[in-house]
């Protein structure tokens, strides 16, 4: 597509091992990108309209942030958006449907902290998708063998195997524009999705990732995927993507 694509690096901000840290500088993260977004519409007269914010994780909220500010950002995706320190609050803390015209959330790892979820496990946006129920991604390694890992003193492949799922939201995302098909269809809850209830576009099918606002869809969608999928580089994590379209 004819747009301009600008990738947010704040990685200095969202190191490990201090994670509250990390959730306090979202905000402030969120604010700068407010503030770059109000200048380049001063400057070429983009249209707030144009804009549509990308964040996995912690960079979902950053997006959520950035777009609380502005009337109106056109577009919001959150990439399974953070749960722990956001599950729990409200909508002036994280990313929801009042952030942009249009917010579509892919989530990945919707499950308590203590059993190693890390996204936000309520609805928050105009539209949300839940890919194999939303809460453990085909292909991904047992938690139980990362939980190994961590006490054999493996932390870096520990994490990796226990991210799995919830990185799996920015690669179903790039493969969406990379040409794969996300149908989804409308479904209740996680339960209906797994009796085999959610399987006709009675009342709209929507898809997931990059072309979710071609439908205008509305609700929770449930979805089937494979388990072969790419694993891109984990340094992408909690990242924020900017694009003016």
């Amino acid at each position: 597509d004819n747009v301009n694509v600008i990738v947010v690096n704040w990685r200095e901000g969202a190191k490990p091992p201090v994670y509250f840290q990390s959730v306090a500088n979202t905000r402030v993260v969120g604010t700068l990108l407010a503030k770059l977004i109000k200048r380049l519409q001063t400057v070429t007269g983009a249209s707030f309209q144009s804009f549509h914010l990308i964040g996995h994780s912690l960079g979902a909220h950053v997006a959520g942030y950035a777009g609380m500010t502005i009337d109106k950002i056109g577009r919001i995706t959150g990439m399974d958006p953070a749960g722990p320190n956001f599950n729990d609050y409200g909508n002036q803390v994280i990313l929801d449907a009042s952030d942009a015209s249009f917010v579509d959330i892919i989530h990945t790892n919707a499950k308590p902290l203590r059993n190693f979820g890390y996204g936000i496990r309520r609805t928050i946006g105009h539209v949300d998708f839940f890919p194999n129920g939303g809460v453990n991604q085909p292909g991904c390694p047992d938690t139980t063998r990362g939980i190994l890992l961590l006490l054999n003193g493996n932390t870096a492949e520990a994490v990796t195997t226990l991210a799995c799922s919830h990185e799996r939201g920015f690669v179903y995302f790039i493969a969406s524009i990379n040409g794969t098909s996300f149908e989804a269809y409308p479904c209740a809850s996680r339960s209906a999705y797994e009796r085999g209830l959610c399987t006709t576009c009675d009342s709209g099918c929507a898809y997931m990732g990059y072309h979710a606002d071609v439908t205008n869809p509305r609700g929770t969608f449930y979805l089937s995927t494979g388990s072969d999928w790419i694993q891109y580089p984990q340094n992408t994590s909690m990242g924020v993507l900017a694009a003016i379209v």
